[in-house]
């Protein structure tokens, strides 16, 4: 071999400062993340603190954020904070200590593979040409679609922009005003200035959006998201069965790190599954049965306490000491620089090790102590460094299908799909039409959209590499004889985007009005394939449909964060104004005959809201009546239906015992989601969901919908003000304050009733539930002989006496009760923050002029930046 030319030689130097300069440059930019990283994990362990100070509002809220925080960081404290920051430093300088030698080994590796490479051979030529011919160089995979294009790029760094400038200038601000709040006796003024700007300073930064995928076992949940992600392998995925045991949410952020915290339940949340673990093994399993409930009782016992836990009682296993390690503070802290790294050792947590391993596996699997944890895991947070493909802000939700046996998981996938933004259905191909699952999973996701946070329903049918061309002419036999498995393919698709949302938008306009936005929404069904998007063989990235859904998500990113910067910036000149308005109370005090007109005008309009809003819940007891007759007449037949499950199951009267164990409502691995109190409320829900849907909407709306009520006292309000303002010569910045602060106080008044419509809905099914709980606990302690058929028998004679003393009609009253307890909420919060205001517009302020500052720099700049959003 020759040497290579003098200028490779010259090149090599100049490559080897290059990768010098690159190391050093790569050592800068990791300095500074390792010397942030102690506040960037003492900020992570308080953040649900900070999330919970947030929310706090109305008066002594100083106060109470002090002692939320002041409480928070002690606990954190005991828990071990300062050393996990200690630890994530130490982690950060052994994650460098490791890439800077691997970045210098590719680096050079790749200059010295070019510049030793035998140039007498290849007589100049690039290796791999022949002939004369220029080497073929492997064409590059297409650049997929980003989280943002272009334009939505700048617009996304604009919101980001503003939202840092607004940040800077309400700090400058609070620290203009602060020397007022050290005031002793502060005047009420003062201290509602105070709590305005404490509450909105910590709560600036962009709320996440939650997007929960909701599937059945098997469905490709996690293959679907890792696709989304852009990461192929980084959740476990199986083409056969469940993967993931329990629920995860994985975001991106900044960070250049990969992070996982795994939340495990508290003792006590663990001793209460325990309970009902046991619960399960107090009979002898007979020759023929063959119950997973049983089986899932024995593996987690044994888990967590070793062989033979099965057979110890609970009283034994609350002093037993675990035969594995649980940490003190009930969190596992997972870091590292690389993803795969991170994929493995998230891996043995979240992956469903029950059912279908076998014994050697499964054996080995036992006696490991990640794997072990699985049956204390109460769900995952992942974080991944910012992505191309998935835009910051976005929380991804694995939830699992029916819910989980688990009292406290369950808990939470319920709250999480009430949390979620929007919600994906998930479902394979092959079990897309007649799959009752799915129908249930649909029907959640339109509850969410009734009275969560919900405005968006997504159906994805996964896996459509699966279609065959055989399998499709076989199907359609007019089909052309040359038709491809591309156009086969092609063709499924549209056929299944037409049928499925025809069907999906009948169901939801039984429970919905049917010009809500999400029925009328276009793109309702994607048809997607995971394995085409990293395999391309058939179908081109776009008919995977995987970037239309990164479309969506973009949209729907971009859409969030420009609203939640509008009403911060409105929040914001309220503060501003009132400032403005402290300088024009002290220099021309209004008379105290103006604010009683004021007053007495909005107390009249809160009391006719107050009537037009019973007036239009009233509208429900008609409907009420109608469901609870028709409920009387179906009870029995919905309490066979659930008997029926297991009529062919020997091991049904320890799920049933579950059942009256848990309240009427438990998730079984073998008869899925049990819950009697819903089947026995449904006929009631049936007749009145369209119409609670009609008074909750916010758009389109009518004379029934309790918003056009609210919007209608607002407005009138609002011209009150003017009216008022005209006659008296108000100044401008008063007159300013009333009106965006009114807009402030009716879309606090909107997170109220959001709150509150949850309750109200639930509460038929929560009555039956309070009626039935003495039958339930008596049937829980039924033993012996014939347990099943004593079980049912209690179980359907106490409901038929409860019907006849009025349990519908019961649960019927709970909700009207619940209706006049929202009107009595909604007038009394909107006398209070309504008259309050007016009394800081009208208060004698005693302050000297020359200590309050002057924000009306600050105002005008918040004001150009909203109305160039």
């Amino acid at each position: 071999m020759t040497e290579a030319p003098v200028g490779k030689h010259l090149n090599l130097l100049l490559q080897t400062d290059f990768i010098v300069a690159e190391a050093e440059k790569f050592i800068l930019q990791r300095k500074a993340e390792i010397y942030q990283s102690l506040a960037a994990s003492i900020q992570n362990d308080l953040l649900l603190c900070y999330e919970e100070a947030a929310t706090v509002r109305g008066l002594q809220a100083f106060q109470r954020m002090k002692t939320i925080l002041s409480t928070g960081v002690t606990r954190e404290v005991e828990r071990g904070m300062f050393e996990r920051a200690e630890e994530s430093m130490k982690g950060h300088l052994q994650d460098m200590q490791k890439q800077i030698p691997r970045k210098l080994e590719e680096d050079f590796s790749s200059v010295l593979g070019l510049v030793f490479c035998p140039w007498d051979q290849l007589d100049g030529k690039l290796p791999g040409a022949e002939n004369n011919d220029a080497a073929e160089v492997p064409q590059r995979r297409p650049r997929m679609r980003d989280a943002f294009q272009q334009e939505e790029r700048e617009t996304l760094r604009k919101y980001e922009k503003m939202e840092e400038r607004v940040r800077k200038i309400l700090t400058a601000s609070c620290e203009k005003i602060s020397h007022l709040f050290q005031l002793k006796d502060m005047p009420e003024y003062l201290a509602y200035l105070r709590d305005r700007i404490t509450t909105l300073s910590s709560k600036l930064t962009f709320e996440p959006i939650y997007i929960g995928l909701f599937g059945s076992s098997g469905a490709g949940k996690s293959t679907l998201l890792n696709t989304i992600l852009h990461k192929r392998f980084f959740l476990p995925v199986s083409g056969t069965r469940a993967c993931t045991s329990c629920q995860v949410q994985i975001s991106t952020c900044s960070s250049r790190e990969y992070r996982a915290r795994i939340f495990l339940l508290s003792n006590e949340e663990w001793m209460d599954e325990v309970r009902s673990l046991l619960a399960f093994l107090e009979t002898d399993r007979e020759a023929d049965e063959n119950d997973c409930d049983r089986d899932h009782a024995v593996r987690a016992l044994q888990a967590v306490y070793g062989e033979g836990a099965e057979n110890r009682t609970y009283d034994d296993l609350v002093k037993a000491k675990p035969a594995i390690t649980i940490p003190h503070s009930r969190v596992i802290d997972l870091k590292t620089a690389e993803a795969e790294v991170l994929s493995r050792e998230l891996d043995p947590y979240i992956r469903n090790l029950e059912g279908n391993e076998g014994p050697g596996e499964g054996g080995a699997a036992l006696h490991n102590q990640q794997t072990r944890l699985w049956p204390l895991i109460k769900y995952v947070q992942v974080t991944l460094p910012a992505s191309d493909f998935v835009p910051e802000g976005v929380i991804f939700v694995d939830i699992p299908g029916t819910g989980d046996s688990n009292k406290k998981r369950d808990e939470m996938w319920k709250e999480s799909i009430l949390q979620c933004t929007s919600i994906w259905v998930i479902a394979d191909v092959e079990r897309v039409y007649g799959a009752k699952a799915h129908e249930n999973m649909l029907k959640e996701a339109i509850t969410a959209c009734m009275i969560g946070k919900c405005s968006d329903i997504t159906f994805v049918v996964t896996k459509m590499d699966k279609i065959s061309r055989e399998e499709y002419m076989s199907d359609h036999p007019s089909a052309p004889k040359d038709l491809s498995t591309h156009d086969a393919i092609l063709e499924t698709k549209k056929d299944l985007k037409t049928r499925k949302a025809r069907a999906i938008r009948l169901r939801m306009q039984t429970r919905l009005p049917s010009d809500t936005e999400v029925v009328q929404k276009a793109d309702l069904v994607f048809t997607v394939s995971a394995k085409e998007y990293w395999n391309p063989t058939v179908l081109t990235n776009e008919e995977t449909e995987i970037s239309m859904l990164r479309d969506q998500i973009r949209k729907l990113c971009l859409n969030v964060k420009r609203n939640h910067l509008q009403e911060r910036m409105r929040e914001i000149l309220v503060i501003f104004s009132l400032v403005d308005v402290f300088h024009t109370v002290q220099l021309n005090p209004g008379p105290t005959l103006h604010q009683d007109r004021l007053n007495a005008f909005v107390s009249t309009k809160i009391q006719e809201l107050k009537k037009t809003a019973q007036s239009i819940f009233d509208q429900m007891d008609s409907l009420l009546i109608n469901g609870v007759q028709s409920a009387q007449n179906s009870y029995k037949k919905k309490i066979e239906n659930i008997f029926a499950i297991g009529e062919k199951s020997k091991g049904f009267h320890m799920t049933l015992k579950a059942v009256c164990r848990r309240n009427g409502v438990y998730v079984s691995r073998v008869f899925h989601r049990i819950n009697i109190n819903r089947s026995l409320a449904e006929p009631i829900y049936a007749a009145i969901e369209m119409m609670f849907a009609n008074i909750f909407r916010k758009q389109m709306l009518t004379r029934t919908s309790l918003q056009a009520a609210i919007n209608e006292f607002s407005t009138a309000v609002k011209g009150e003000f003017m009216v008022f303002a005209r006659d008296t010569n108000m100044n401008e910045s008063k007159l300013q304050f009333l009106l965006q602060e009114t807009d402030i106080i009716m879309r606090a008044l909107e997170r109220e009733i959001l709150l509150k419509k949850k309750a109200i809905y639930e509460s038929l099914e929560l009555s039956i539930q309070s009626t039935l709980t003495p039958c339930y606990r008596e049937a829980e302690k039924i033993r012996g002989k014939d347990t099943y058929k004593q079980i049912k028998s209690m179980l359907a004679h106490s409901i038929e006496v409860e019907v006849r003393q009025a349990m519908f009609e019961k649960a019927k009253e709970r909700m009207m009760s619940q209706f006049q307890e929202l009107t009595e909420q909604m007038s009394t919060k909107l006398s209070k923050d309504m008259l309050g205001m007016l009394s800081v517009i009208f208060s004698q302020c005693d302050t000297p002029v020359s200590v309050l500052p002057d924000l009306q720099e600050e105002y005008q700049d918040i004001l150009d930046m909203l109305k160039n959003l």
